[in-house]
C-alpha cells in the first residue's frame, strides 16, 4: 500500500477507510506483510490491531519502540494479553537475542498468535494459551468477541458468548519457564490488571523487578467487579513502582492514581524511568 510509505498525517486513518472502505468491511482472515519484515494473519480490519497492521504495517509503534528500548541485551519480555502477536512479534524479529513469552486466553485468537509465531519463523517466542489471573488451575469464563477481538476480556462487555479457560499466575508461568530475571512487561487485560499483578507478588517484588507497560481505561476497570478504579495502579505503588504517563515519546511522572480517561502507562522502580 503506497500509503503506508508515508508517514502519518492527519486524516490518514480516515483516507485509508475511504479508499479501502469494502476491504475493511468484508474482508477475514487477511495476510498482511507489515513493517520489521513481519508477516501477520488477522481476522478483521474492523479491529483497531487489525487496521493499523493494514494501513501502518505495524501496532503501537511507540510502544514496540518503548519495549525495544528497555530490554537489556539477553533480556526478557513478558507479553500478558498477546493477542494475536501484533507486539510480540515485531519486538521478536527486531530483537532476537530476548526471551519473550507471549500469553492469549482465548483460544481462537491464541491460534492466531501461534500462525504468526510460526510463520515467522521466531524461535525465541513462548506461547501460552491460558487467562492469566490471581489463582492457579481455575476454569474462568473468557469473553472474545469475533469482530472486536482486541477486547478480549474476563467480564462479558463486548460479548455473551463466553469459553472456559485455564488459569494461570504470572509468579507460576515464570517458575514453569525458569525464568531468573524478567526485565519488561506488556499487559493489556481489559482492566483486570489489578488480578494479574496480585497474581505476580513474588516477581513484582524482586530487588530488581521488571518495568511495566500497561494501558489505563476508566471503563474497563468500571465493569469489574469487586474492585475500584485505579486498583492495578494502587497494586504497583504499593510494590515500591513509580508511575509515569506515556505521552508518545515523552514520559511524564503521576503524583496521585489516575481514576478517570484514559492512557498508557510505565511503572517502574528504576532511578530513570528509561535508564538504571
Amino acid at each position: 500500500m503506497l500509503l503506508r510509505s508515508l508517514s502519518n498525517f492527519k486524516g490518514k486513518n480516515r483516507l485509508v477507510k475511504t479508499l479501502y472502505k469494502k476491504t475493511i468491511e468484508t474482508a477475514t482472515d487477511i495476510r498482511i506483510k507489515g513493517k520489521y519484515n513481519c508477516e501477520y494473519l488477522v481476522p478483521n480490519l474492523k479491529e483497531i490491531i487489525g487496521f493499523s497492521i493494514f494501513a501502518d504495517g505495524v501496532y503501537e509503534p511507540e510502544t514496540i519502540q518503548l519495549i525495544n528500548k528497555l530490554l537489556p541485551q539477553n533480556g526478557c519480555f513478558l507479553d500478558l494479553g498477546a493477542n494475536i502477536g501484533a507486539i510480540s512479534t515485531p519486538v521478536s524479529a527486531m530483537r532476537p537475542d530476548v526471551k519473550i513469552v507471549s500469553v492469549e486466553a482465548a483460544p481462537w485468537i491464541y491460534a492466531y498468535l501461534k500462525n504468526n509465531i510460526e510463520t515467522n519463523g521466531l524461535k525465541n517466542v513462548h506461547i501460552v494459551n491460558k487467562a492469566l489471573f490471581d489463582k492457579d488451575d481455575i476454569e474462568i469464563d473468557f469473553y472474545a468477541p469475533e469482530v472486536q477481538f482486541g477486547k478480549g476480556s474476563m467480564a462479558p462487555v463486548f460479548t455473551q458468548n463466553a469459553v472456559k479457560v485455564q488459569a494461570i499466575k504470572v509468579d507460576t508461568l515464570v517458575r514453569q519457564f525458569n525464568i531468573d530475571k524478567v526485565d519488561v512487561i506488556k499487559i493489556d487485560v481489559e482492566g483486570f490488571e489489578s488480578f494479574v499483578f496480585n497474581g505476580a507478588t513474588e516477581l513484582l517484588n524482586r530487588p530488581v523487578a521488571p518495568d511495566i507497560i500497561f494501558e489505563f481505561v476508566d471503563w474497563a476497570e468500571n465493569s469489574v467487579p469487586g474492585i475500584k478504579v485505579g486498583a492495578a495502579q494502587e497494586v504497583l505503588l504499593k510494590a515500591g513502582y513509580k508511575l509515569h504517563r506515556i505521552d508518545g515519546d515523552k514520559l511524564t511522572e503521576l503524583k496521585e492514581i489516575q481514576t478517570a480517561g484514559s492512557g498508557n502507562m510505565l511503572a517502574t522502580k528504576k532511578a530513570s524511568a528509561t535508564g538504571n
